[in-house]
C-alpha cells in the first residue's frame, strides 16, 4: 500500500496534540454548536430554562447520559456495539441500593460489588464479540437476555433497599451548591481526552480501531485491545446505574431501558461512525448535552410521549446522515 492510499489518521495517529481532534472535528464541532443554537432557542421560548439551576438540572442528567455513551462509544470506535446497557444499569442499580441499603457504612462495599458486576460482564460481551467473533448484536442481547433474567431472579420482581444519602448529594448537590457529579464530568473528560492521546493503551486502541490487521503486524495485541472496550462499556453501564440510584433515591427494574437509544445516540450525535475509527468523548459529551436540553425542551411543551420519542429519533437520524455525509467527504 502506497503512502498516497493511506489516509493521516491512519499514518499517524498517536502524532497528534492532547487537543487535536483529528477527522472528527467536524461532528464535534457540530454538535456543539447545535447545543449552542438550542440554548439559544430556549432562551427565547422558554426562558426559564435556561436559568442557572435549569441548566444545573439539564447538565447532571446529561451526566449519565455521557458515562454511559461513554463506554458505548468506545466499543463502536472498534466497530462494535454493546446492547446489553440497559440491563447492566439495572442489575447493577438495584444490587448497589440492596446492598447498602442507606447505609453509608456498605458505600464502598456495595459500589465494588456493582462495578465487578459490570466488569464481569463486559469480559463476557468481548470474549463472545471479539474472541469467539460472534457478531456484538447477537452477543450482547443474549447477554442482556440473561441479566434481565437474573435480575428478576435476584429480585423476585420486589426491588428493596436504597443508596446512601451520599450518592444523592453527590448527583444533586447540596442546597444551591453545583452538584459535585458535574466537577467529577470535567474530570473525566480531561482524563479520557488524557488517556486517547498520551498514554500507550490509548495509542494501541486508535491504531485498532483504523486498521486492527495492521496493527497486529505491529506488536499490538487488537483482539485484546477490542475486548477491552466491552469492559470499559460494562464498568461505564454499572456506574450509570448507581448514578440513576442516587438521582431516584431507589432503584427500580426498568431504570436502564431509556439508555439502550440513548447511549448509541449521544454517539451518534458526537459524529461517531459505527464502522469503527472515528469518535471522540467530547463529541459525545455534547451529544449528551443536546440531548438533554431537547428533552427537558420538548417536556416544556407538554407533549405526549410518542411525540417526544418521535422528535429525539428524527435528531438522531439526521446526525446519523450527517456523519455518514462527513465521512464521505473526508
Amino acid at each position: 500500500m502506497t503512502t498516497e492510499t493511506v489516509p493521516a489518521r491512519e499514518q499517524s495517529p498517536a502524532r497528534r496534540g492532547i487537543a487535536d481532534l483529528g477527522d472528527v472535528r467536524r461532528g464535534v464541532y457540530g454538535v456543539w454548536a447545535a447545543l449552542v443554537l438550542l440554548l439559544v432557542f430556549a432562551a427565547v421560548v422558554r426562558p426559564s430554562l435556561v436559568h442557572l439551576s435549569s441548566l444545573q438540572t439539564v447538565a447532571v442528567l446529561a451526566a449519565v447520559t455521557a458515562v454511559v455513551g461513554l463506554g458505548q462509544s468506545a466499543v463502536i470506535f472498534v466497530a462494535g456495539i454493546d446492547l446489553s446497557v440497559p440491563w447492566v444499569m439495572t442489575l447493577s442499580g438495584v444490587l448497589f441500593s440492596k446492598l447498602a441499603n442507606g447505609s453509608e457504612d456498605k458505600l464502598l462495599v456495595a459500589l465494588a460489588a456493582s462495578l465487578v458486576v459490570g466488569l464481569v460482564i463486559g469480559l463476557v460481551n468481548g470474549i463472545g464479540s471479539v474472541v469467539l467473533g460472534i457478531h456484538p448484536v447477537v452477543t450482547t442481547l443474549a447477554v442482556g437476555a440473561v441479566i434481565q433474567g437474573a435480575t428478576l431472579g435476584y429480585t423476585g420482581g420486589l426491588v428493596t433497599g436504597s443508596p446512601p444519602k451520599s450518592v444523592g448529594s453527590f448527583m444533586l448537590g447540596v442546597g444551591n451548591a453545583i452538584p459535585p457529579v458535574l466537577f467529577a464530568l470535567v474530570a473525566l473528560t480531561v482524563l479520557v481526552t488524557f488517556v486517547m492521546r498520551q498514554t500507550v493503551f490509548g495509542r494501541k486502541l486508535q491504531a485498532t480501531s483504523y486498521n486492527p490487521a495492521a496493527a497486529r503486524l505491529a506488536g499490538v495485541s487488537s483482539t485484546a485491545v477490542a475486548a477491552s472496550t466491552y469492559v470499559i462499556s460494562g464498568v461505564c453501564a454499572a456506574v450509570g446505574g448507581v448514578m440513576v440510584a442516587g438521582l431516584s433515591g431507589q432503584s427500580y427494574l426498568a431504570m436502564g431501558s431509556p439508555y439502550l437509544l440513548i447511549s448509541v445516540a449521544v454517539v451518534a450525535l458526537g459524529g461517531a461512525s459505527f464502522a469503527g475509527g472515528r469518535g471522540s468523548f467530547l463529541g459525545t459529551l455534547g451529544g449528551a448535552l443536546l440531548l438533554s436540553l431537547l428533552t427537558t425542551l420538548l417536556t416544556t411543551f407538554h407533549l405526549s410521549e410518542g411525540l417526544r420519542v418521535m422528535v429525539q429519533g428524527a435528531v438522531i437520524l439526521l446526525a446519523a446522515i450527517a456523519a455518514k455525509l462527513t465521512l464521505r467527504r473526508d
